[in-house]
């Protein structure tokens, strides 16, 4: 789905540069932390990341026909990983410190370095300046919850993790081919993108669709699945032998001879 595509886009462009991690962003990278068959947690990184992932999402309580661009309360999944491996030489002493933190790597350092970055991590997608931000805030009506894991392996190489989940009301998708107002969210994210000169931009702007052509009454039963005898029924149709043309009918009065 658009939105759930579109949140991770924005929570990764927004945390880029904003924590220890740098750039180390990544995209559902599912091998990014992995548990393997006995239990022990491994990572393929050779550096401090983050990876960004969109779960479970669920919308109940459904109104609207047939309609399937609801979105729901949907989990965001930001996962913090460090190894013991993960080091650097600090050229002033000669020890092997934590990337950008320049501490010894012990364990409480490890602990110490994933709650900073968590915490990070939230004062990106609180950033009023940040215009990465604002599109994350602008995507959801609120959020449901917010749980906070931990993960750690002391088998082989020592490794450690930290799991923020965040349930967020997720706005509904934009119908497909109908036109997006100028105030959208849609709008402001298709502008930042281009701004940011962002690979899938020209994708994102296809699942959107062109309005070009569009009838009015097709984007209406787009939006709630209508079959076309209901749009008939409902007089959201221009009358049969016309059905392929506008006007788009408004409403129907009658009056009494």
């Amino acid at each position: 789905m658009l939105a759930r595509l579109a949140q991770r886009i924005a929570t990764i462009e927004a945390l880029k540069g904003k924590t220890f991690v740098g750039a180390n962003v990544l995209d559902s990278e599912i091998g990014a932390l992995d548990v393997a068959a006995d239990g022990s947690i491994r990572t393929d990184r050779d550096q401090p990341f983050i990876a960004v992932y969109t779960d479970v999402s669920k919308a109940e309580g459904q109104q609207d026909l047939r309609a399937l661009h609801r979105s729901g309360a949907t989990d965001l999944t930001i996962e913090v990983g460090i190894a013991a491996s993960m080091t650097e030489l600090d050229p002033e002493t000669g020890a092997t410190v934590i990337v950008g933190l320049g501490i010894p790597v012990t364990d409480p350092a490890m602990e110490f370095y994933l709650d900073c970055i968590g915490r990070q991590v939230v004062n990106a997608l609180t950033d009023p300046r940040s215009a990465w931000a604002e599109i994350w805030r602008g995507l959801s009506s609120g959020v449901n919850r917010v749980e906070r894991r931990r993960a750690s392996d002391a088998t082989g190489v020592r490794i450690a993790a930290h799991q923020i989940v965040v349930n967020t009301d997720l706005l509904p998708d934009p119908v497909f081919g109908e036109t997006v107002a100028a105030t959208s969210i849609w709008t402001k994210l298709l502008a930042q993108m281009e701004a940011a000169n962002h690979p899938r931009l020209e994708i994102v702007r296809a699942l959107i669709g062109d309005p070009t052509g569009v009838l009015e009454h097709e984007a209406q039963r787009r939006r709630f699945g209508m079959t076309l005898d209901e749009a008939r029924a409902l007089f959201d149709i221009a009358v049969e032998p016309a059905e392929d043309t506008e006007p788009y009918v408004t409403s129907v009065t009658s009056e009494r001879a």
